[in-house]
């Protein structure tokens, strides 16, 4: 019987990588996870218990993005090495130190590691974004009509406000550049929003922040192109699994969700709660992704949208990250938006 395969995932402890390391172990990897430190027992706990529950092995580990080296003995000897971290969040003070740096240090730094592990390694799974492939819809896509992988972002800058959005874009276009010059086998993985059921009881997320802004009596506005973690997690291990993938893969809604609806599906399933109602409002809610890349070449189906909402909420009330108001309850100031 053969070893059981080794899996780096960088960043461990955040939203994406959690439910990744869930869905690894659960087929039987030895996981290897960094985190930025392990003194913090609130933020690896989650993982802790998961590697105690599931059938693979977790091993975590400390690693810093910005540290060359320190990834080296972490993915040494490794078969899959999923570089998921990276910040998201949008607003900053210093938006090169907290977002351009950590994404593009962490990269070259990742990935550098990788190249001294070609032995063993045989592919690299990237955790990138749409918002690498367009900024803030500021210019049409390629072919005119749907945005694909085909699409690069090149319209935001620090100037415009999106360093986010930069800050994928340029880690994205680096990756590629590595991958080439060190001939190491990459693949992309590009979610939109994520959103979806929780496994940590951390609460400072964007995705979570969200949810329980809307669950504890926030307006909701926007109309936001959404993923589910579970989807984003299980495109990244189809992307290591299927030989044939290559390139880039969108994981998104091919049209965006209107808060009408958030809000319609959640006080159906939660009328004891005071979900705040919004009425119907013209949004442009056109489709924008073609998501169909990944259904046809790595076989992936997406969760719907309504379970991807009632899965959240379920367990952040069930975690205690959010405190639900009753129904008949004033409406918290403020809304959630993206």
């Amino acid at each position: 019987m053969s070893a059981a395969p080794i899996a780096v995932v960088t960043g461990a402890g955040g939203f994406v990588a959690t439910e990744l390391v869930k869905q690894l172990l659960e087929k039987g990897y030895n996981v290897r996870g960094s985190v930025r430190s392990l003194s913090n027992a609130d933020k690896v706990q989650h993982l802790i218990k998961l590697g105690s529950a599931l059938p693979g092995k977790l091993e975590l580990t400390e690693a810093d993005l910005l540290e060359e080296g320190s990834f080296d003995g972490v993915v040494q000897g490794s078969n899959f090495l999923f570089h998921t971290a990276s910040p998201f969040f949008i607003e900053s003070s210093d938006p090169q130190r907290d977002l351009i740096d950590p994404a593009l240090k962490g990269t070259q730094n990742v990935l550098a590691s990788a190249a001294k592990a070609k032995d063993t390694l045989k592919r690299v799974i990237l955790t990138s974004s749409v918002a690498a492939v367009h900024g803030e819809y500021a210019a049409p896509p390629n072919n005119s009509h749907l945005y694909t992988e085909e699409d690069w972002n090149e319209t935001s800058s620090f100037e415009n406000g999106q360093a986010y959005h930069l800050s994928k874009t340029v880690a994205e276009r680096e990756a590629w550049r590595l991958a080439e010059e060190h001939g190491l086998d990459l693949v992309a993985v590009l979610p939109n929003f994520v959103l979806g059921p929780v496994i940590s009881s951390r609460a400072d997320g964007t995705s979570v922040g969200f949810m329980k802004g809307i669950v504890e009596g926030k307006p909701v506005e926007g109309t936001p192109l959404i993923c589910d973690v579970r989807d984003v997690a299980r495109a990244h291990v189809l992307a290591a699994e299927t030989p044939s993938a290559s390139g880039r893969y969108i994981v998104s809604a091919r049209a965006p969700v209107t808060a009408t609806y958030l809000s319609t599906i959640l006080r159906e399933r939660f009328p004891q709660y005071a979900i705040p109602e919004v009425p119907d409002q013209e949004y442009d809610v056109k489709e924008r992704i073609d998501n169909s890349k990944a259904a046809k070449e790595l076989g992936l189906k997406l969760t719907k949208e309504s379970s991807t909402f009632t899965d959240a909420v379920v367990t952040l009330i069930q975690l205690g990250i959010a405190q639900p108001l009753p129904s008949g309850a004033p409406h918290s100031e403020g809304a959630p938006a993206v």
